[in-house]
């Protein structure tokens, strides 16, 4: 699968102040073999959706087209993981991410409704669990064909530590009650894990069941409409008073279900599923339609493309491209993938905001053909790039899997803890020649500056000096699989590779000096805090409001 072994710690070994190039070099490839068997599944789903699913009109209904599930779910899509004896393609977490994509390259929802079978899905457990009544239920259902979700989220909000929905254990069942919303696969799903505040041994915890929704009480309450991702199939849970079998309580070994590394590692590697491979996939569309805007179009009789910010715009999302690809190849390519539960937290605000810029760029350069609707550029006879719908889709990718602002609070606490600094040890790849190579010494020195501030704010850090860290940790996790990507290509006769990695850097450097300059003294530090309750709590601020 891999031609190199990664060990975890990269992001961890940054944060400390050591750029351990050794697990970056040799860049893990993706073995031809296998990926040729990825490319046979590809083929088959893009020739399936390409017959039965109108991207547009699944936009417009904001539905998917009757019959799809039971084709995907004989196709051996809905189990892309899961071995033949379960129905499933058997494919590597590589091959299984390039699906998703490519679904996402056709119609984003379906990508969705894919990823979060395959990712949150209930066959994602499986390996967790020993024989007996739960892994009975979960094999016969993924076996089945049966779509399942994660019904985590409710109204309260998904951040909070606590779950308002209850269990209560009565003889041989648990008495379910509460409400779930977003989540997804619910109209259809036949199975769900539903996260309960449980009281043991006198203590509240947040436990998982696994729900059958044909069981009494189990109410699909209705599906929801995102801003974009139309088509999604997404709605609203209720469970009242539902008995579930007490066989059907995951059993954990921590007292908080976030802590439990084995549902954590569910989680990140699903989330790579739902966020990264479509965002990859809407960032190389974008790409595409800026390149047939770009050849075909003029400006007082001079191409479009000979204008240097034009040019500016057209590289810097290729670049963005190739930081995407190489974040999701170091990660999903090497070897322990549960071990890298920090550095694919960080790759989902990374991939899910490049992804965005590319999008924002491209709607900004397509504009000189019409703020508008694909439908509406095709009744013109205008091509009718769905750059609108892209715009929506993205920007959905950003809040999806948690918040971006939350994920970088996250990504800093995880930055600001450990071990203290390391001293910092000189990088050098000859593979890596020009701008490259002053590149990776930015990154070296970078890393320093960062374990050195990183005492300081394990001391006690503000809030928003947490998030900034773990913006630039996040920063220094993408330069340094850009910059490895890069030499991997270059030892293979693609200086190309090098360009890309170049321009890359250059704005990942950016945006690191940006996120630098918000460390303000105190004193330099504008008075949020006194602003924000002016806003909320009194009237001095209604004029800027404009009501009252």
């Amino acid at each position: 699968m891999s031609s190199s072994t990664s060990s975890p710690g990269l992001l961890g070994e940054l944060c400390r102040g050591r750029v351990r190039w050794e697990l970056l070099r040799p860049f893990p490839e993706h073995d031809p073999a296998d990926r040729a068997v990825g490319d046979r599944v590809i083929a088959e789903l893009t020739a399936l959706l390409h017959e039965h699913v109108d991207p547009e009109a699944v936009d417009r209904a904001a539905a998917l087209p009757d019959g799809l599930v039971e084709r995907l779910r004989a196709g051996g899509f809905l189990s892309l993981t899961m071995g033949p004896d379960l129905g499933g393609l058997d494919l590597s977490p590589m091959n299984t991410v390039r699906v998703i994509e490519a679904a996402a390259g056709w119609c984003v929802p379906v990508a969705w409704m894919l990823a979060i079978s395959n990712g949150f899905g209930a066959g994602a457990y499986l390996p967790l669990l020993a024989d007996g009544p739960l892994k009975d239920l979960i094999t016969s259902h993924v076996a089945a064909g049966s779509l399942s979700g994660s019904a985590d989220t409710e109204v309260g909000g998904a951040a909070n530590e606590t779950r308002a929905t209850t269990a209560v254990l009565d003889g041989e069942v648990y008495r379910l009650t509460g409400e779930k919303i977003f989540i997804g696969n619910a109209p259809s799903a036949g199975l769900v894990d539903v996260s309960a505040t449980v009281r043991v041994d006198g203590v509240d915890q947040v436990r998982i069941f696994f729900v059958p929704t044909d069981l009494p009480g189990v109410e699909v309450a209705g599906a929801q409409e995102f801003l974009g991702l139309k088509g999604s199939s997404v709605g609203v849970l209720r469970f009242h008073d539902v008995r579930v079998p007490a066989e059907y309580l995951l059993p954990t070994t921590e007292d908080s279900w976030r802590a439990e590394p084995a549902l954590v590692r569910i989680a990140i590697m699903a989330r790579m599923l739902v966020i990264a491979a479509p965002s990859l996939a809407i960032a190389k569309q974008c790409l595409y339609w800026q390149r047939d805007f770009v050849r075909r179009r003029q400006m007082d009789g001079k191409a479009l493309g000979d204008y240097e910010e034009v040019q500016r715009i057209v590289a810097r999302s290729a670049a963005e491209v190739f930081a995407m690809d190489s974040l999701v190849e170091w990660g999903m390519l090497g070897a322990d993938l549960g071990a890298k539960v920090p550095e694919f937290t960080a790759a989902k605000n990374l991939i899910s905001l490049a992804c965005w810029r590319v999008v924002d760029s491209t709607l900004s350069l397509l504009a000189g053909e019409g703020f508008e609707t694909a439908t509406s550029k095709s009744r013109r006879g205008a091509p009718p790039f769905p750059v609108e719908r892209a715009f929506r889709d993205a920007r959905g990718l950003r809040v999806a899997g948690g918040v971006d602002f939350l994920l970088d609070y996250w990504s800093g606490l995880a930055a600001i803890d450990g071990a203290e600094a390391e001293s910092s040890v000189p990088v050098e790849d000859s593979a890596l020649t020009g701008p490259c190579a002053e590149h990776l010494r930015a990154l070296v020195a970078e890393a320093t500056r960062f374990a050195g501030l990183r005492a300081r704010l394990h001391e006690g850090a503000r809030q928003h000096e947490v998030v900034l860290a773990g913006r630039i940790s996040g920063g220094l996790l993408s330069m340094a699989a850009t910059l490895a990507r890069a030499a991997h290509l270059a030892d293979r006769g693609d200086p190309g590779a090098l360009d890309l990695a170049d321009i890359a850097c250059v704005d990942e450097r950016r945006r690191l000096a940006a996120a630098w300059a918000e460390f303000a003294p105190e004193p330099d530090c504008p008075d949020y805090t006194a602003m924000s309750k002016d806003l909320l709590h009194g009237d001095r601020l209604d004029r800027v409001i404009g009501h009252g």
